[in-house]
């Protein structure tokens, strides 16, 4: 053996001790830089998928003049279109809205499809659209936080409103969001939901 190929405890301390310290602060320095992009929101990304309008935090069903919901298994989701007066533009709207939930196929059983109005014409409508669920309900039914979180143009424009088996109102559609951009949100709702 060499005496230059051998290399001596003294020689080989320093090294040693940068390969510990190398070891030692790859995970803090990890943890750190993880934590400081999380918190401060550099990277993150600010698109999303949905074409819908979020409400966030959520509303309740309760904001609609519903009851308290019951948790059981045979709790739908539901889409809520709410038209206090339904004339024609209204009637055009729950005809879309029959659509959309044929057009979801083997999904169509885990959604009802809910009116809220005001108007006599129920029974019309029922006689039309066998599968909707007609609730009389007035402006006074509504609630504040309702009224204060969705704009006063958008309630009178026949919205559809999103609400989980759970109660929970968390996305809606005005007369701007055409068939297709309701039909993707519904579907991807219904896809990643395991209730209901």
């Amino acid at each position: 053996m060499s005496q230059n190929s051998a290399v001596s405890p003294a020689q080989s301390a320093p090294y040693s001790k940068m390969q510990l310290l190398i070891i030692l602060l790859t995970p803090i320095i990890v943890m750190g830089a993880s934590s400081w992009l999380y918190f401060s929101g550099v990277l993150m990304p600010d698109g999303h998928t949905n074409k819908g309008v979020l409400l966030t935090p959520v509303l309740s069903v309760t904001d609609f003049g519903f009851p308290e919901p019951v948790i059981s298994e045979e709790r739908q989701w539901m889409m809520i279109q709410l038209s206090t007066d339904c004339t024609e533009q209204c009637e055009e709207r729950v005809y879309v809205q029959r659509q959309i939930h044929v057009a979801l196929g083997k999904l169509e059983s885990r959604i009802d499809r809910v009116l809220l109005t005001e108007n006599s014409n129920s029974d019309q409508l029922k006689q039309n659209f066998p599968r909707l669920t007609i609730k009389p309900i007035t402006q006074q039914d509504l609630s504040e936080q309702l009224r204060e979180r969705v704009p006063e143009e958008v309630l009178l424009n026949n919205p559809v409103f999103i609400a989980d088996p759970f109660g929970n109102v968390m996305l809606y559609f005005t007369d701007e969001h055409d068939y297709k951009a309701q039909i993707s949100d519904i579907k991807k709702l219904l896809k990643l939901s395991t209730i209901g």
